[in-house]
């Protein structure tokens, strides 16, 4: 990773056996290649090149930089012709020699940068031959290279690019820069945020770069908004600095809008969910606004990953999108043969944009670095001046360059190097024959653009998806009253639904946010079980007693209905409203009055306040009060029973006196 001057190598000490091939140049064992940190890139006759090189890591090549007795010798090559003999020389092929210069020693000298020993080389020019300095004849990109050497002990060689330019007026090639900061989802299905490694190093490294770029330099940042919000609700102290670092300087940049997750344009516009885009557009783009200042994320301009189709066109348009810019995947879907150097008219049978491809070629040296960052973006600047000379000799004038443009951006969205992109964007600065643009400038409108067909799509089914989330959202709104008690705990609910929106998730991730809340909702639903047991009346007014259990583990507000279906038993009140305390239990209470004897059903039924019915169960009571004429005639019933057992028992007590009489005893 190139992150410091001291890790800056990608190529570290190795022996290359034979120097590059060149016409007139001797060849050299190297035994170590200069890693270059700074230097020249642009530069005019006369002027000094400056080249400051990385302290060596083989004993003996710093002494032999700083050697009075060392000698360099300094090729400047022909200039080249087009991008493909750049990526030539840069490689290590075709390097022919046009002029060279032997340097005395010291070659370079010891110097401090950034606090670590470097070494730099003060090389002289001059447009005719003189001891000490490079002859440069001429105009135009070349390769030099400085090989450095003591006899026949070592050889230390830097190879670089130059491009040699005069004051005159050059017809610039516009050149736009993009970084795409996207990633999975930072709501995880349990409701919990976290961001993973991969987005949160995307966002350090496009703070890295927003930070470095050229101030006066604004670049087009399209950055998710469920990224940056789960990096606002983080609860990691490196997050919130990154987060304020972000909200700093990224007015300082091209915001540009973009639904709140990954929403399929081409998938949406296929399943006619106008309303359901524009609702996931208008939510990301309420939290870009916060970033970007007194300046609004602009929709003029949709940058995406994914190919736009003919009905993608139609529904962008009807957003207010006018160009559309195509990096990473996108861009294979416009053919290998598209030339990125200019942009396009892409229309539908109705509307039309302009697209714009980010060359794949930028975007993989952005990515993977062929030597120290300088090294890297100095190979860069080098292909794209060969291009706008490749582009400008096609015809004379100004009128070579018209409707001609580079988009340059990171395969990976934003570059993994930094370093590489923001010195890359330094030296076109000073660069003449390319301009750095705003994205505010790309093509304003269809006319005189070549036409490009817009590419077949394979879509979606976010109809099926959308049902599915749907029903999903249906099941928690109707528990909205139930959980009242429970701050924020339905709209928490709604939101992780949403995610499973999300067109850039696998089937089994969609699953994963949907089923966690179906479960959630399932615990709340069969929390609470009605009775179905069955309840005696000794008498004809009586009272109903109701346990209720809650299992779940948020607190619910119910309303619990009681109902006679056959009319034989009333209650007063005819439902009781009861909060139910998370894993807690209550005992409802109503009074009823039966008006029979009997088996009489009782329906249950549990809603919310508003009626919204959660269960619904039936019980039984038996009635064995007795009432009315049967009452009196068991009362009379019981009275004379009374009398005739108290009539009995006299008659009894009589008889038995009677028979113990002494003059009846004695008589026997």
């Amino acid at each position: 990773m190139i992150r410091s001057v001291g890790a800056r190598a990608a190529v570290l000490v190795a022996v290359v056996v034979a120097a590059l091939t060149a016409t007139a140049v001797p060849s050299y064992a190297v035994d170590y290649r200069l890693e270059i940190l700074t230097g020249s890139f642009t530069s005019r006759i006369g002027e000094r090149v400056i080249l400051t090189v990385a302290k060596p890591k083989v004993e003996g090549i710093a002494d032999l930089l700083t050697d009075p007795a060392a000698t360099a010798v300094v090729t400047l090559s022909k200039p080249l012709d087009g991008r493909a003999q750049v990526a030539a020389v840069a490689a290590g092929d075709g390097f022919n020699e046009e002029t060279s210069a032997t340097l005395a020693g010291p070659v370079f000298a010891a110097s401090i940068l950034n606090g670590e020993v470097v070494y730099q080389l003060n090389l002289p020019t001059s447009a005719a031959q003189r001891d000490g300095a490079l002859r440069i004849s001429r105009e135009g990109l070349r390769a030099l290279r400085i090989t450095v050497t003591r006899g026949d002990e070592f050889f230390a060689q830097a190879n670089t690019f130059l491009n040699v330019v005069t004051n005159r007026t050059y017809a610039p090639l516009p050149v736009f820069f993009v970084a795409d900061a996207d990633g999975a989802p930072s709501l995880q299905p349990d409701g919990t945020i976290r961001l993973g490694d991969q987005e949160r190093e995307r966002l350090r490294d496009l703070r890295d770069l927003i930070y470095r770029k050229p101030p006066a330099v604004r670049i087009g940042v399209r950055i998710r908004p469920d990224i940056f919000d789960g990096l606002a609700r983080s609860s990691e102290p490196d997050d919130q600095q990154l987060r304020e670092d972000l909200f700093n300087k990224l007015p300082d940049s091209d915001i540009l809008v973009a639904t709140f997750r990954p929403t399929s344009v081409a998938s949406y516009a296929a399943a006619a969910l106008k309303t359901q885009f524009e609702a996931q557009l208008l939510r990301g783009e309420t939290l870009l606004d916060t970033l970007n200042g007194a300046n609004l994320a602009t929709r003029n301009t949709w940058v995406t990953s994914e190919p736009i189709d003919a009905a993608g066109i139609d529904l962008l348009r009807a957003f207010g999108v006018t160009n559309v810019v195509a990096v990473g995947a996108a861009v294979n879907a416009y053919g290998a043969k598209t030339d990125t150097a200019r942009p396009y008219a892409m229309r539908s049978a109705l509307n039309g944009v302009v697209l714009s491809i980010a060359d794949p070629r930028y975007a993989q040296l952005l990515d993977v670095p062929t030597g120290t960052a300088h090294e890297s973006a100095v190979a860069i600047a080098a292909e794209l001046v060969a291009q706008r000379e490749s582009i400008a000799s096609l015809s004379i004038g100004a009128a070579a360059l018209a409707n001609r443009q580079v988009v340059l951006s990171s395969a990976a969205g934003v570059p993994a190097e930094p370093l590489i992109a923001t010195t890359l964007l330094r030296l076109l600065r000073s660069t003449p024959q390319v301009s750095l643009r705003s994205l505010d400038d790309l093509a304003p409108s269809l006319e005189g653009l070549a036409r490009i067909q817009p590419p077949i799509v394979e879509t979606l089914d976010v109809l099926s998806i959308q049902s599915r989330t749907n029903a999903a959202i249906s099941a928690v709104e109707a528990l909205r009253e139930v959980l009242a008690t429970n701050d924020g705990v339905v709209d928490s609910w709604i939101e992780t639904i949403d995610v499973a929106n999300d067109t850039s998730l696998t089937e089994q991730r969609r699953n994963e946010y949907l089923q966690t809340i179906v479960d959630q909702v399932e615990s709340v639903r069969s929390g609470v079980v009605l009775p179905t047991s069955s309840f005696t009346f000794g008498s004809r007014d009586s009272s109903l007693r109701i346990g209720l259990s809650n299992t779940s583990s948020l607190e619910l507000s119910l309303r619990l209905q009681f109902s006679s279906p056959t009319g034989k038993l009333t209650f007063s009140p005819a439902f009781v409203d009861v909060v139910l305390p998370a894993n807690g239990q209550r005992e409802v209470v109503v009074d009823a009055s039966a008006r029979s004897n009997g088996l009489i059903p009782v329906e249950l039924v549990l809603m919310s306040r508003s009626g919204v019915v959660l269960d619904v169960s039936e019980l039984r009571v038996r009635v064995n009060a007795i009432a009315g004429l049967g009452r009196g005639v068991s009362v009379v019933f019981l009275v004379v029973l009374g009398a005739w057992w108290v009539i009995h028992a006299r008659r009894s007590t009589r008889k038995k006196k009677t028979k113990e009489h002494p003059a009846l005893r004695s008589k026997s």
